[in-house]
C-alpha cells in the first residue's frame, strides 16, 4: 500500500494559546503532543532550531506518538545562522545522532537559511550539501530572492534535497520539485491576517491545485502551517486537509469539528 500523498501538520505543538481551540483546558502541557497526534500525522519540530534536545526528550516524543507519526525537525540555528553552514561537521553529527532516536518516525530535516545569506555564498552551501548523509532527507528554505536561479535547483536536485515552497513575504511561491518529496510551509503574508481569520478557505483554496501538482511530481508532500494568525494554525491545517478531500477525524474520539 502506497503512503498517503499529503502529510500536513503545524510548526510545533507546545502552544498554550491553542487551549480552547485544539487542547481542552484541563489538558496538561506534557500531554499536548499525544493529543496533537490524535488530530495530525506529522509535526515540524520548532524547538530544535534553538537548541539540540536531550536524548531522553526525543525518546519521549517517540513514545507519545503512534507508529505512523512523522517528525520534521528544524536544523539548529547554530549551524545555519551562526556558522552559516561553514565548518559545521561536528555540530551536524551531534544533532543527527540525537534526532536519530526518532528512528522510523524521523522525516525531512528542515534547513532554514538566514535572510542575508545570498547566492554569492553558494560555495559554502555546496560544501555543506556534500557532507549530508543520504538519510534522513533534507529540505532547504531560502529567504533571499537571489537563490531563485536555475543553478540553485540543479544543485538541490544533484543532492536530492527539497526546495521548500513557502507562503511568505520574503520569496515568491515557486512549486519546484528537486527531491523525491516536496516540502511546503505557510508563514502568512502581511495584511492577510484578518482575511485569513474571516475566510480561511478563500486564502487556502488556491493551494489545492498546487499541492496536487506537487504530489503528482514528488509522490509525497510534507506541509506545515506555522503558528500564525492568533494561534489558528491547527484550524488552517485541518481545513487544508478537508479542501484536499480528506476525511478529518480524531483518532480515539469523535470526528473533528470543522474550522470556524
Amino acid at each position: 500500500m502506497s503512503p498517503e500523498p499529503f502529510l500536513l501538520g503545524t510548526g510545533g505543538w507546545a502552544y498554550r494559546q491553542w487551549v480552547g481551540s485544539l487542547y481542552p483546558p484541563e489538558l496538561a502541557p506534557a500531554d499536548y503532543l499525544a493529543y496533537y497526534a490524535r488530530h495530525f500525522d506529522t509535526v515540524e519540530v520548532a524547538s530544535t532550531f534553538f537548541s539540540v534536545p536531550a536524548r531522553h526528550t526525543v525518546r519521549a516524543w517517540y513514545a507519545r506518538t503512534p507508529a505512523h507519526f512523522v517528525f520534521s525537525p528544524r536544523l539548529p540555528r547554530r549551524i545555519s545562522h551562526e556558522l552559516r553552514l561553514r565548518h559545521a561537521e561536528r555540530e551536524l553529527e551531534a544533532f543527527l545522532a540525537v534526532i536519530s532516536e526518532l528512528a522510523e518516525k524521523l522525516g525531512p530535516v528542515l534547513v532554514q537559511l538566514p535572510a542575508d545569506l545570498r547566492r554569492s555564498e553558494q560555495p559554502q552551501l555546496e560544501a555543506f550539501l556534500q557532507r549530508l548523509p543520504s538519510q534522513p532527507p533534507f529540505a532547504i528554505e531560502f529567504r533571499h530572492g537571489s537563490w531563485l536561479h536555475e543553478s540553485t535547483f540543479q544543485l538541490l536536485e544533484a543532492h536530492g534535497v527539497a526546495w521548500v515552497v513557502v507562503d511568505a513575504p520574503f520569496l515568491p511561491r515557486v512549486p519546484r520539485v528537486t527531491a523525491p518529496f516536496a516540502y511546503v510551509r505557510w508563514h502568512g503574508r502581511p495584511g492577510a491576517r484578518a482575511a485569513r481569520q474571516l475566510d480561511p478557505a478563500a486564502a487556502l483554496r488556491p493551494w489545492v491545485p498546487m499541492l496536487q501538482a506537487l504530489a503528482r511530481q514528488a509522490g509525497r508532500v510534507f506541509g506545515y502551517v506555522q503558528n500564525s494568525f492568533s494561534g489558528n494554525a491547527p484550524r488552517d491545517c485541518l481545513l487544508l486537509r478537508q479542501l484536499l478531500g480528506e476525511e478529518v477525524k480524531v483518532r480515539g474520539g469523535p470526528p473533528a469539528s470543522g474550522p470556524a
